[in-house]
């Protein structure tokens, strides 16, 4: 399909539309993780084929829609941390971020539970913390309401648009037409491959 989209490193962008409609597939050559079977991804002016996953993933905090997939540790509290000590923070910081990322989504009970025990909403506020926690310049999130209450979803939205207003770019891909509303910013639809809206 014929796409051109260019992103701002601050910019707040919501890509919607129905199912099957290739917001994900756009994510994914986003990332790097498809290639383009013609024209070119480029990331920060340079092909993201030339960048490494850690790369990419050192510019770019993803969560993908299946949560489950994203899980690398045992428990909540671990998969928080994990990234965190990869970036060498101090016990006392890694600790902080996790309590307040626990205790921002209501996780702090079940922070030593099995990641694989957990409800599919669980699964993906825990994986969603884990992105948060790293505080990336820039998040791009597929669907990251889903499954998860009305309570959780406010506090999300309070928090992406807080985190937008300090500067951090954020494209969030979602069919959630209220989800889209209240991040506000550039609204893009897509369909059947194509984007048939663009607007800020």
């Amino acid at each position: 399909r014929n796409v051109s989209l260019s992103f701002n490193k601050d910019e707040k962008a919501v890509i919607t539309g129905v199912n099957g409609s290739g917001k994900s597939t756009l994510a994914r050559l986003a990332l790097g993780l498809l290639k383009p079977q013609r024209g070119r991804v480029l990331l920060d002016g340079k092909p993201v084929s030339k960048y490494s996953l850690a790369e990419v993933g050192a510019k770019i905090g993803y969560l993908g829609q299946y949560p489950a997939r994203m899980l690398f540790t045992l428990n909540p509290y671990d998969e928080i941390a994990w990234g965190l000590r990869l970036r060498r923070m101090s016990p006392d910081e890694i600790h902080a971020l996790c309590c307040e990322y626990l205790n921002l989504f209501g996780l702090w009970h079940i922070k030593d539970r099995n990641n694989f025990t957990l409800s599919e909403g669980q699964q993906q506020l825990v994986a969603l913390s884990a992105v948060l926690a790293l505080k990336p310049s820039m998040l791009l999130l597929d669907e990251p309401t889903k499954s998860i209450d009305a309570l959780r979803k406010r506090k999300l939205v309070g928090l992406l648009n807080r985190l937008s207003g300090q500067g951090a770019g954020l494209i969030v891909i979602s069919h959630d037409r209220e989800l889209a509303a209240a991040l506000g910013g550039r609204e893009i639809r897509m369909l059947k491959g194509e984007v048939v809206k663009d607007e800020p």
